[in-house]
């Protein structure tokens, strides 16, 4: 009887959570009887499959949807006339020319040549060498004899410094120049001549009428006459044509792809 009076609390404690326990077990037992009684009765439909035809019915309404998601941007330039209208002009014969384009918007560089100042190592004459410097414009050039550490002539831009070879082997044989226009030190061969760049030539077309006006091997200084007005070539690179409008002065730079 001590016992129960001292431990009376825990044992109606441990009585009450086994009692817990018991109506746990039950209620999870019973909730899934009652699934399973619930969902005996019934079958798993089929996966649904789509109707005949459908996907290519809709492959019209796919591209128009894409196009309405990727609308052309809206220009307002080009060639319509909504907001560029098109210029007519009276030409020598007295017909009316349409400008598709107008002025120097219409010219377009079609070809751009380096112009080569070159030093040809010719032959050897005894002691000395033959050697021709060709300016790329003006008469043609003649060979003319040279020896090592002369100084340079008009006709002669060079020094010889010395020769790498044997003198037994023209073939094999390279002079040594030194330049004074353009300080450099350079090496020339029978088959390898010195190639300087000293500016360029340009072609063009002009295109902005029913007309079309080529200018061909243009260089700086030249005029182009087209869209009834003047232009200046004041600039020619290697990959533009930089021209200047005589009555405004103005300055455009044309470039050139590169014949890509």
């Amino acid at each position: 009887m001590q016992f129960f009076k001292r431990h009376f609390e825990k044992i109606i404690l441990s009585a009450v959570l086994a009692g817990l326990g018991a109506a746990a077990f039950w209620l999870s037992v019973s909730v899934n009887e009652s699934i399973k009684s619930m969902t005996s009765g019934f079958v798993k439909p089929p996966p649904a499959r789509p109707l005949p035809g459908v996907e290519t019915n809709l492959a019209p309404l796919r591209v128009a949807l894409q196009k309405l998601t990727n609308a052309p941007a809206i220009s307002l330039s080009g060639d319509h006339n909504l907001f560029n209208p098109v210029t007519w002009v009276k030409g020598p014969d007295g017909k009316m020319i349409k400008m598709t384009k107008s002025g120097v918007d219409a010219l377009t560089v079609t070809r751009i040549t380096p112009y080569y100042y070159t030093i040809s190592f010719i032959t050897q004459v005894g002691e000395g060498y033959r050697i021709l410097a060709q300016p790329p414009s003006g008469a043609k050039m003649q060979p003319q004899f040279s020896r090592t550490n002369e100084p340079p002539t008009a006709r002669r831009p060079y020094t010889i410094l010395g020769t790498n070879g044997s003198r037994d082997n023209p073939s094999m044989l390279a002079l040594q120049l030194f330049i004074p226009e353009t300080k450099e030190t350079v090496s020339v061969t029978t088959n390898r001549p010195y190639k300087r760049v000293t500016g360029y030539g340009a072609d063009l077309k002009y295109s902005g009428s029913d007309e079309t006006n080529v200018f061909l091997k243009k260089n700086v200084g030249d005029q182009l006459r087209f869209s009834r007005e003047t232009f200046k070539i004041i600039d020619i690179k290697s990959n533009a044509v930089t021209v200047q409008d005589a009555r405004t002065s103005q300055k455009t730079e044309k470039e050139w792809n590169g014949g890509q």
